[in-house]
């Protein structure tokens, strides 16, 4: 029998043929890298080895937490800063806040048509907005990041995992820039995120009754998690399909009293374009991994086309469950890919399952060097995120310490926010109270100060006191232009 060598995939020296002395000597810390220790099999000298080795794996451990929990301190802190994405101040945050001022679900027309789709999210967002403003829709957001890792933790907790292994899972998942600069804004794609993890934890346990609940609040929250439905029920069966579309049915139901159409925007022309060509569609799946490193919008991690090239490897590992998630996060990033944009967010609710299907794939392999490649890896990958997102973090900084305000830190981000209305000098805020306000061209109005009404959902433009706009001739306008801010936004005083 050759030495005894010693691997990470326990907490005890396991005692095997040293087939491969160099792998042996790999994973060993110097301290335990002499013959005289690797050889003594004396139970005095397996406890000194044994110690040894858990120090060295506590150490990767620590190397691990660092970036996950100064990354969720950074993204906590991120939540009490001005919302500047721009889906949320489009809607995600602009619909709650006008049916709190008007009482008004559908606003026709096409600049609000999300209104009539799916709000599970906006309308939790709703008393939210009323007693918090931003920091309670984004603290919804916050919370699903740090869910869906914890989810994914006892997902691979199922899967007798070890901690090093498990915190690896979450690693991949928290340290990335998607996620982080999610978990400080108001959109909604963790939280459809955490709810379709949570249906996969059920599924996979047996439970696809409670699976398919979480999947039918995941389409309440978002269309495309119809998608997501579809691939559940070809990899665990076509019974989650029921309680999913019952618990979504509420959504449907108010599609259809508002468009006649239940999946709307589904078929009504303003989805015409959301699919790519059958060329771009197969270029962007067999590049998958390219896209998912180099995406079209948002930036996950250096790691995860090779996650998603792992994940198609490891359906050859005999585990017909770590398969069928694997099967989950394949087809979910196929799905993506064939959307006009593959964008990354949509990729977000599969890459928990990609995570999940590697990580008990890489446990098992035997080989040292290949496990320490993937540790360290994952370990410089999320210093990496960190340090980016610290730069980025730099611009809120005067903010969070009170030397600027809310309108100061919007007005040196304009160049980053088309189409947002900002009331620079408070010209808005400052009309009569009970003026009739209607605005014209931009678009992005959480940040508007006033109760008013758009030109895409107005038909009788006539009874208002005033015209909010940007870029207008005077000379086409019935009225005085009273204001123009220094951002060019134009404030019309209208005759009747």
């Amino acid at each position: 029998m050759g030495k005894p060598k010693l691997t990470l995939n326990s907490k005890i020296i396991d005692v095997i043929p040293d087939s491969d002395p160099e792998s042996r000597k790999a994973w060993m810390p110097d301290q335990v890298r002499h013959d005289k220790i690797a050889v003594n099999r004396s139970p005095s000298t397996h406890v000194i080895a044994n110690l040894v080795l858990e120090l060295w794996q506590s150490r990767l451990v620590v190397l691990l937490l660092v970036p996950i929990i100064l990354l969720a301190l950074l993204n906590f802190l991120l939540v009490f800063t001005p919302e500047l994405g721009f889906d949320a101040l489009w809607y995600h945050l602009t619909i709650p806040k006008l049916w709190l001022l008007k009482h008004q679900w559908y606003f026709p027309g096409g600049l609000l048509y999300y209104s009539v789709m799916p709000r599970l999210a906006e309308t939790i967002f709703t008393p939210l907005i009323h007693f918090t403003g931003t920091v309670g829709p984004k603290l919804v957001q916050y919370l699903a990041g740090i869910g869906t890792g914890y989810v994914i933790w006892k997902i691979l907790e199922n899967f007798k995992q070890t901690t090093l292994w498990k915190l690896i899972g979450v690693s991949l998942f928290y340290c990335t820039w998607l996620v982080s600069w999610q978990s400080g804004s108001a959109y909604i794609d963790l939280i459809r995120t955490f709810l379709e993890a949570l249906a996969l934890y059920f599924c996979i346990k047996g439970s696809w009754k409670i699976g398919g609940i979480f999947l039918g609040l995941a389409i309440g929250t978002k269309w495309l998690a119809l998608g997501t439905l579809a691939i559940y029920s070809i990899v665990f069966g076509p019974q989650i399909i029921f309680p999913a579309i019952l618990v979504a049915s509420p959504w449907f139901y108010l599609a259809y009293r508002f468009t006649g159409n239940p999946i709307y925007p589904l078929f009504s022309g303003l989805t015409d374009n959301s699919f790519s060509g059958i060329g771009s569609a197969f270029q962007h799946v067999l590049l998958t991994p390219w896209y998912l490193t180099k995406p079209f919008d948002d930036f996950v991690s250096p790691l995860v086309g090779l996650v998603f090239i792992l994940a198609i490897i490891s359906l050859k590992q005999k585990n017909n469950i770590a398969g069928k998630i694997a099967v989950v996060g394949i087809l979910g990033s196929i799905l993506t890919m064939i959307l006009v944009p593959p964008s990354t967010r949509y990729f977000l609710p599969y890459f928990p399952a990609l995570i999940v299907s590697v990580i008990v794939y890489l446990s098992t392999i035997k080989n040292a060097i290949y496990q320490k490649i993937t540790f360290w890896a994952v370990i410089l990958s999320g210093f990496l995120i960190l340090g980016l997102r610290l730069l980025a973090m730099q611009k809120y900084i005067p903010f969070l310490l009170g030397r600027v305000d809310t309108n100061t830190l919007l007005t040196s981000q304009y160049f980053r926010l088309p189409g947002i209305f900002i009331d620079a000098d408070g010209f808005v805020a400052s009309l009569p109270k009970d003026s009739k306000i209607i605005v014209d061209k931009l678009h992005n109005l959480y940040y508007f100060p006033r109760d008013f009404d758009h030109t895409s959902w107005v038909t009788n433009f006539s009874g208002y006191d005033y015209l909010v706009t940007i870029g207008e001739d005077s000379g086409n306008i019935k009225g005085v232009l009273v204001n123009t801010n220094k951002l060019g936004i134009q404030i019309f005083k209208l005759t009747k």
